[in-house]
């Protein structure tokens, strides 16, 4: 769970062309990367099989409205998403990808890191899954920064010495 200190953030807004039609939209997201969000990388991708490409996910919590907005306009969902009522509090787990040397940037990220990551939107296309089910929303990311690293507390930080 990430630390109460922490404030997540989500924006969108929406590339128009001259006639006033939506071309792309363009995010930016603070989350934690959690134990299952870690980045995985393919190095085997393109048309000589050369190129990079890494895959990952940040949970945003807190921020449900305005990412329902988004996906409600794009009729779409996020990898995951849930509601604890006792806390009253959102959690939604937005997949991002990152290529070339952003790839290795999205890598290097490892659990319980603060990460800025911005980029478009796309909505990928359930290959095989329910056909009832949403295609899902995904982050191509143009940047990817680390904000912070989890800091690890000693097993003894919490034992009281004794008189």
């Amino acid at each position: 769970m990430a630390n109460s200190r922490n404030k997540d953030y989500f924006n969108f807004e929406s590339i128009r062309d001259r006639e006033g039609n939506i071309v792309c939209y363009h995010v930016t997201m603070i989350g934690t990367i959690e134990a299952d969000g870690a980045a995985r990388i393919r190095t085997d991708l393109g048309t000589n099989a050369d190129q990079k490409m890494a895959f990952g996910r940040v949970t945003v919590r807190g921020l449900d409205r305005k990412i329902r907005l988004l996906t409600t306009e794009t009729n779409s969902r996020v990898w995951y998403h849930s509601y604890n009522e006792e806390e009253g509090l959102a959690t939604d787990v937005i997949s991002y990808t990152a290529k070339d040397w952003r790839a290795d940037e999205a890598f290097a990220f490892n659990e319980g890191d603060r990460v800025l990551v911005e980029g478009r939107v796309y909505i990928r296309q359930n290959a095989g899954a329910d056909p009832e089910r949403l295609p899902e929303l995904s982050v191509t990311a143009t940047g990817l920064f680390l904000l912070g690293r989890r800091r690890f507390t000693s097993m003894n930080s919490s034992l009281v010495p004794q008189r």
